[in-house]
Formats: structure tokens, C-alpha cells, sequence
């Protein structure tokens, strides 16, 4: 059971929401891909959308924050990372109650094509393209020349092709792995805690390590570790910053800690490793 009872039409949009309309008058490359409108959403405050009866389908990938969905499934949470797909037809709301949310949409003409693949599509499901989809369209957006649209428009083909005809099964935990990867690897410079590593995936500290040991057979600590001393050898070998810089780049502000902690996983120390071949 839901509140919408029965399902209204309605499009609410506060004045903190900032959308950026993507549609076939401005960018005719969108009508090739039978997609009528579409957009890039940065949304905060109010925020209401519902129709009870759509003439077109609808996808949203979820990027930050999180959305309310209702449909005929029930009502669920939606958080980023995630493809909402809403058949013509079917009625649907969605409402922010969370304090902000950014998502990039398309509304997808009924043909053949997209017929096909949202048939197939359950409501919501993990996605790990949104972020390339989201600067895509955003990048479409912002070029006003139709020769420079081209290749970003050929990779937001194939990226939507590949998000709808394969919905991701992954696990509840292995998603939620892969998105504090992502939160990680964007500030290695950060002092991270096992427990606010938990708290971006809503997971114990307890329950993190256990996951950690049992799909790399490490701790959360290691694991962070080894991407820092990734990120470390890059550096090193792809610029001219010094150690010290290098070292608080991947969060050690102690250079003579880095390096000790560089030569214990790489088996060199940051200086040699820098001149080996």
C-alpha cells in the first residue's frame, strides 16, 4: 500500500532545483536515438513528479542522494547508483524528502527499440554507468557544436544500449563495495576511519572488516592502503610533484611514514622506485 490513491498528475519543482533540458530542437542528434527530451537534474528543497498515466517510457540514473519511488510495485528508496525505469503506461511518483538529489533522465519514445529493452527491466536496479551518463548529457548540454556532439552522443548511445540490456545482479554487499570504492579512490588524501567507511555504505564497522576479509582478504584499512599505494606509484612516475607533495596527495602528511609504508608494499623505496625503469 501507498499514500497516492489515486495517482495523480503533478510536477512540482522548487526554486532550489536546477535542471538542464536536453531535447530534439536544440540537439536533433537526440531524435536518432527516438529519446523526445531528456536532462541533467542538481535537486534540493522541493521536488515532486507523478503521472498516472505516461505516453512515454522514462529511465532515471540515480548519481547523489536518494529518491522516493512509488509505482504499482509498492514504494521504495532509491539511493545513487541506480536505474529507475518507468514503462509508458504505468503510474508513478517520485518525491524528494532527502536534501538533495542529482539524476540524469531520458524520455524514451515507444518504439521497438526501447520497447524491447523495458519490458525487461525491473523498476530499480543497481547501475554503475551513471556517473559517465551523467557527465555525458551534461557535456552534450554545454557543446553547441553539432560535429563536437558526435563522439560524446555515439558513447551515450552505447552506455544507455549497455545499462538496459543488461540490468547489474550484483549483490546488495558487492554493490555497496563498489560505491565506498568509488568515495575512496576520489580522496585518498582524507584520513579515513573504518567507521566512516562503513557509515557512507550504512553499514556496522563489524560488518565492513567481515566483508573486506571475505571478498579481498584484507581489511578495509589494507584495502585503502593499496589504492593509496597505487595511486602513489602513478605519481611517481607520471609527475614531477615531490615526495612530501605525493605522500599528502595520498593521505600520509609524515613523508618518513609514506615512505616506510611505501617500501613495506612496493619493496622499493618512493625515491628508487621514481628512477627504476
Amino acid at each position: 500500500m501507498h499514500k497516492y490513491n489515486p495517482w495523480p498528475d503533478i510536477l512540482e519543482i522548487g526554486e532550489q532545483c536546477d535542471e538542464r533540458f536536453v531535447d530534439g530542437e536544440r540537439t536533433p542528434e537526440m531524435k536518432d536515438l527516438n529519446c523526445s527530451v531528456s536532462g541533467v537534474s542538481n535537486l534540493a528543497g522541493r521536488y515532486r513528479v507523478a503521472r498516472s498515466n505516461p505516453e512515454w517510457h522514462a529511465i532515471v540514473f540515480t548519481v547523489a542522494g536518494a529518491v522516493e519511488l512509488y509505482n504499482e510495485q509498492g514504494h521504495q528508496t532509491v539511493e545513487k547508483c541506480h536505474l529507475i525505469s518507468l514503462p509508458a503506461g504505468k503510474p508513478f511518483v517520485m518525491e524528494l524528502e532527502a536534501p538533495s538529489l542529482d539524476i540524469v533522465w531520458f524520455h524514451l519514445d515507444r518504439c521497438k527499440h526501447w520497447d524491447t529493452y523495458i519490458k525487461t527491466l525491473p523498476s530499480v536496479s543497481f547501475c554503475d554507468l551513471n556517473q559517465q551518463i551523467y557527465h555525458l548529457l551534461s557535456l552534450i548540454y554545454y557543446e553547441f557544436d553539432s560535429g563536437l556532439r558526435q563522439p560524446a552522443m555515439k558513447q551515450l548511445k552505447a552506455y544507455l544500449n549497455k545499462a538496459l540490456n543488461k540490468p547489474n545482479t550484483t549483490s546488495i554487499d558487492s554493490q555497496r563495495i563498489w560505491q565506498l570504492k568509488q568515495e575512496l579512490e576520489k580522496r585518498l588524501h582524507y584520513p579515513w576511519k573504518v567507521h566512516e567507511m562503513a557509515e557512507k555504505i550504512n553499514y556496522s564497522a563489524a560488518h565492513l572488516h567481515r566483508l573486506f576479509q571475505s571478498h579481498f582478504k584484507q581489511s578495509p584499512i589494507q584495502y585503502l592502503i593499496d589504492l593509496r599505494m597505487e595511486r602513489a606509484k602513478y605519481l611517481l612516475k607520471n609527475s614531477d610533484w615531490s615526495i612530501e607533495q605525493i605522500a599528502e596527495q595520498v593521505g600520509y602528511s609524515d613523508v618518513f611514514n609514506f615512505s616506510k609504508r611505501f617500501k613495506k608494499s612496493i619493496g622499493l623505496a618512493p625515491g628508487k622506485f621514481r628512477l627504476s625503469e
